[in-house]
């Protein structure tokens, strides 16, 4: 079998990969990750008996299953998270949005609460936002549908949030109030999401790049946190209009804080640091 590191991407094989990443996911990898590129692909041309990137890209192309092409965005696509990441914004969400929410006469008549989590990796950001809402709710849950809808790229990833378990060291930074609520220690080294957390979550694979996304309903919150800083100006702006689109009047848009809006927005005014509200 060949060796690993006998592998290396040319400028041109990296030029064809990452054209064929950015039209099918938006993800502009630009002219310096060639690096990040061969490290994560290399196991999958050894594992296919590929000598070159390039008959790696002309396999993907041909492969009418989509099974190399999902191989490649697990590949690709960063999953780094752990619960209680820029811990700010759920404080923000339990203390002023969802207070103002569900005091709103307009949704207090349709009793429901629908929250968007674009770009959920693993699960624990939805999993915390679902703590969030039956946090805020309170003894009122029976009276309301909570639902959050959670969508990634990566089937991989999903795989691993709709399992709920987790490591130690990915909870260790989640307040003690929620872990003893809402998790179950599962062994000495992990915990699971607790039924009742799960149960309002609905975990779907979705390409934000897609021209329409399939939903009947609007969305009160959008949670959408360092995924728009892997696309280019045009195709954050679009992905922008779409979730004004997908969103109540006044609803609210939480981003990552290395990312902007940008000055041509015109969907969304500022609310704080990475939080924004839906113009009416």
């Amino acid at each position: 079998m060949m060796n690993v590191s006998d592998i290396n991407i040319t400028p041109k094989e990296y030029e064809l990969i990452s054209k064929l990443v950015y039209d099918r996911f938006g993800i502009n990898l630009g002219g310096k990750k060639q690096s990040l590129v061969t490290n994560r692909l290399r196991k999958v041309l050894v594992e296919n008996n590929f000598s070159t990137f390039k008959d790696y890209y002309q396999f993907i192309l041909n492969d009418k299953s989509g099974n190399s092409m999902d191989t490649l965005i697990n590949r690709i696509s960063t999953n780094l998270t752990y619960f209680a990441r820029e811990n700010e914004h759920f404080d923000f969400l339990q203390k002023t949005v969802l207070p103002e929410q569900f005091n709103n006469p307009e949704i207090k008549r349709g009793k429901s609460i629908r929250l968007w989590c674009a770009g959920c990796s693993t699960g624990e950001e939805p999993y915390t936002l679902s703590m969030v809402m039956h946090e805020s709710v309170g003894v009122n849950k029976e009276k309301w549908k909570l639902g959050i809808l959670a969508t990634d790229i990566s089937a991989k990833a999903l795989k691993i949030a709709e399992q709920g378990r987790y490591a130690d060291g990915n909870v260790e930074k989640i307040n003690s109030t929620f872990k003893s609520k809402y998790f179950q220690k599962q062994d000495q080294d992990s915990w699971t999401i607790k039924s009742k957390i799960k149960d309002i979550i609905l975990f779907r694979r979705l390409n934000l790049m897609r021209t329409e996304f399939p939903f009947q309903q609007k969305f009160h919150s959008i949670f959408c946190r360092n995924v728009m800083i892997y696309f280019d100006v045009p195709t954050r702006e679009e992905l922008i209009k779409k979730f004004s689109q997908h969103m109540v009047d006044g609803g609210y848009l939480f981003i990552g804080h290395s990312e902007s809006l940008g000055r041509s927005n015109e969907f969304f005014e500022y609310v704080k640091p990475a939080v924004y509200r839906k113009i009416k």
